[in-house]
């Protein structure tokens, strides 16, 4: 934690370590910290004790206020253990902040996912309903065509025979009347089986129908499941991040929590390795220092490095830059390069990692939806993500941060002028 004091501030000097340029350690209200010993930073005064006051019997303390003292110092302590577990009680809450971000974006994931396959559905059901109505049809004309043809049969007394087409002149006569009433009779036969095929399968497409139905009902009951998740959570999330603008140890908790999150983030870049196996080709990232594109539209309203937050004195060390976005936003990689992480990250959200080659790396943190995972190729500009709000508690903002060799420097030296 840093803490500024005010000019002609005085604090008690435990150790000083190196002399001019070195390190003095200083007591400040219970606080114990470090400052150059340098003359712009801080005076040096010897100040002899004082000295005690020899015992007497008229200085006696008396009982009354002894007991009075004594009991201020137990109220104190009790206060103490009270902050104490009040602060585990904050901790606590911002720890299911984290919870609740997750799960509402695991309900819109699932809420998306579900949109997809009630669209694929009704796909599926409009060519089962075409085909249904292409059969009837065909049913329909051959229902029409069998009852002419067994009218038509009927009336030929005596069907099969060859009285019903007189008597041949020859047997050649014979034999080509034969054919030609068997071509008839197998014509109403193939007829009528087509018939009884298309009658088959017009019931097999009117159960498969109703299975999708039913599936397609299913599927929108576990929509408006998700939609009511996310409705829910969202409300508790706002509920929490108003609270924490409202309420000194909240935000003092929260400064705490993004602290936690970035020790994990840096321990997650160091088990990533230090070695870029990005392969360098063509135009190299390091020579585009000051010309790299803004990941995403927007205005930046955190820088990178030192800086207080709320009205509580609380300092944090940004390690990127944060980024006001509308919702749905694109956001583009600033570089070529292949993803190396792309998952929910605590503290980060939806969180993608980008090798440049050369050990550069970008971070685009709690972006909605990913477009990219992990190994897959990025080009300069392309869309990698849509902006959102996952893991953050400052709202709807694109947290970018750049990293060489693990270390995270200052992306706007790297940005083009104006962004």
């Amino acid at each position: 934690m840093v803490l500024v004091l005010e000019q002609g501030t005085t604090v008690d000097v435990t150790e000083v370590k190196g002399g001019i340029g070195g390190w003095v350690t200083i007591q400040y209200k219970h606080l114990q910290g470090y400052v150059r010993n340098r003359p712009v930073y801080i005076q040096l005064e010897a100040v002899t004790p004082a000295e005690k006051p020899m015992p007497s019997d008229s200085l006696k303390p008396d009982p009354r206020i002894q007991e009075k003292k004594q009991a201020i110092e137990t109220r104190i302590t009790q206060e103490q253990e009270q902050i104490s577990r009040f602060t585990q009680k904050e901790i606590q809450i911002i720890e299911g902040l984290n919870e609740i971000d997750y799960t509402l974006n695991q309900a819109r994931n699932k809420a998306k996912i579900l949109a997809k396959e009630a669209l694929d559905l009704e796909k599926t059901m409009a060519a089962i309903q075409a085909e249904s109505e292409k059969l009837a049809t065909r049913i329909q004309e051959n229902q029409v065509y069998a009852a002419d043809r067994l009218v038509a049969l009927y009336r030929m007394h005596n069907i099969g025979s060859l009285d019903m087409m007189g008597m041949p002149a020859s047997v050649f006569d014979f034999f080509i009347a034969q054919n030609a009433m068997k071509r008839v009779v197998m014509s109403d036969f193939t007829a009528l089986e087509n018939q009884i095929r298309d009658l088959g399968r017009f019931q097999t497409l009117a159960a498969q129908l109703a299975e999708q139905k039913a599936v397609k009902a299913k599927l929108e009951q576990d929509l408006n499941l998700q939609i009511r998740i996310k409705e829910k959570e969202t409300r508790k999330k706002a509920s929490i991040l108003q609270e924490i603008r409202q309420k000194k140890t909240l935000s003092q908790a929260a400064v705490a929590s993004l602290k936690d999150a970035a020790t994990g983030l840096d321990k997650k870049m160091h088990t990533m390795g230090k070695q870029s196996a990005y392969p360098v080709e063509g135009s190299t990232f390091s020579g585009l220092k000051g010309r790299l594109i803004l990941p995403v539209k927007g205005k930046i309203v955190s820088r990178f490095g030192p800086s207080q937050s709320g009205d509580y004195n609380s300092f944090t060390f940004q390690s990127g830059i944060d980024i006001k976005v509308e919702r749905g936003e694109p956001v583009r990689s600033v570089f070529k390069g292949e993803v190396i992480f792309a998952e929910w990250l605590k503290g980060y959200g939806n969180l993608l990692i980008i090798d440049h080659g050369e050990n550069y790396y970008t971070l685009y943190a709690h972006v909605q939806e990913f477009f990219k995972d992990k190994g897959e190729q990025v080009d300069t500009g392309e869309v990698i993500a849509t902006a959102g709000d996952t893991g953050s508690i400052k709202g709807l903002c694109l947290h970018f941060e750049l990293r060489h060799h693990g270390k995270a420097v200052d992306p706007l030296k790297w940005l083009q002028k104006g962004a």
